[in-house]
């Protein structure tokens, strides 16, 4: 039986995309407008393809629906996380996304949590992350006046930072930016500011201020997340976020190191060339290890971000 599978990504055109993901990961993608390569994900929106041997027919959903004993028998009636890279070229919209509560009001099945690693950028880029009002007046204000009112707080960045955005929290990436998103299974957005632009069939990309005021934590200031680094013989690990939601960890490979495979499965997003169960993998590549893999082989010079759920749905 196969333990670690293969996927597929599936590409989506973007007005602030670009063509970083063909030249910094050699994808194939089908715009030269790329806005995100949806990695690992099994969303109405997006449904990626396995590549594997026994289940090289399946659509991920269609996987997870079917052999859920093969994903730990997780108690989630859908795929819970969604895994991206984002080519932000130019600036991504300010929006917002809602919590499980306010996501489940509306018949939706869960919010939208994020973490975003920043993978590579210019030396002036920047993200927006949380906002400087103070009650829901200067709320209402800053809303309906984006681009007069300094209310957004801003962070220049450098690769391999981590950001952790709960639902309700203000956002958006600058741009000349390559972000690895982790999030859960949800593609619903509340926009705010759009810097007036026009989506690929030029219509204005519409505005979801009534929806945004209801989700927008007030006040709310976020950091970057403070990683736990564990240098071992073999390899460093360090543990980025560790939430209700997910987990999320970096492993970079100093010599031969065995990983337990004690989850209900695991996303592993390749960084860099190397070997991992005795395949060859490349930069951009992503697996599920799943529940029925025991263990992962990984071989000296790769670097993974390792994706997971908390066993307990606790952090």
């Amino acid at each position: 039986m196969s333990n670690l599978i293969k996927i597929i990504p599936v590409f989506r055109e973007k007005p602030w995309g670009g063509t970083r993901l063909r030249t910094q990961f050699g994808f194939d993608i089908p715009f030269e407008h790329t806005g995100e390569c949806w990695a690992v994900a099994a969303h109405s929106a997006g449904d990626c393809n396995i590549d594997d041997d026994e289940f090289g027919g399946y659509k991920l959903s269609e996987l997870y629906s079917k052999r859920r004993d093969l994903f730990g028998n997780c108690e989630k009636q859908e795929f819970p996380l969604l895994v991206k890279i984002i080519d932000a070229n130019r600036d991504l919209s300010i929006q917002v996304h809602p919590n499980d509560e306010y996501a489940k009001a509306m018949g939706l099945p869960n919010g939208k949590a994020e973490a975003w690693c920043i993978l590579d950028c210019e030396p002036d880029a920047e993200i927006i992350i949380g906002h400087k009002c103070q009650n829901q007046e200067e709320l209402e204000f800053a809303l309906h006046h984006p681009a007069q009112v300094d209310w957004l707080r801003r962070f220049p960045i450098r690769p391999g930072q981590f950001y952790w955005l709960p639902g309700g929290t203000v956002h958006g990436i600058g741009a000349h930016t390559l972000v690895y998103e982790v999030e859960q299974n949800s593609d619903v957005s509340f926009r705010i500011y759009d810097y007036d632009r026009m989506d690929i069939v030029g219509v204005k990309r519409a505005l979801h201020l009534d929806r945004a005021r209801d989700v927008i934590k007030v006040p709310d200031f976020r950091r970057e997340a403070i990683p736990a680094r564990i240098i071992t013989s073999t390899m460093k690990h360090t543990v980025h976020i560790r939430k209700q939601h997910f987990i999320v960890e970096r492993w970079e490979i100093d010599s031969t190191t065995v990983m337990p495979q004690n989850q209900s499965f695991m996303i592993i997003g390749c960084l860099s060339d190397g070997v991992i169960n005795d395949r060859p993998v490349k930069a951009g590549d992503h697996f599920i290890a799943l529940s029925t893999c025991d263990e992962i082989k990984l071989e000296a010079g790769i670097t993974c971000l390792v994706t997971y759920i908390p066993q307990s749905g606790k952090a």
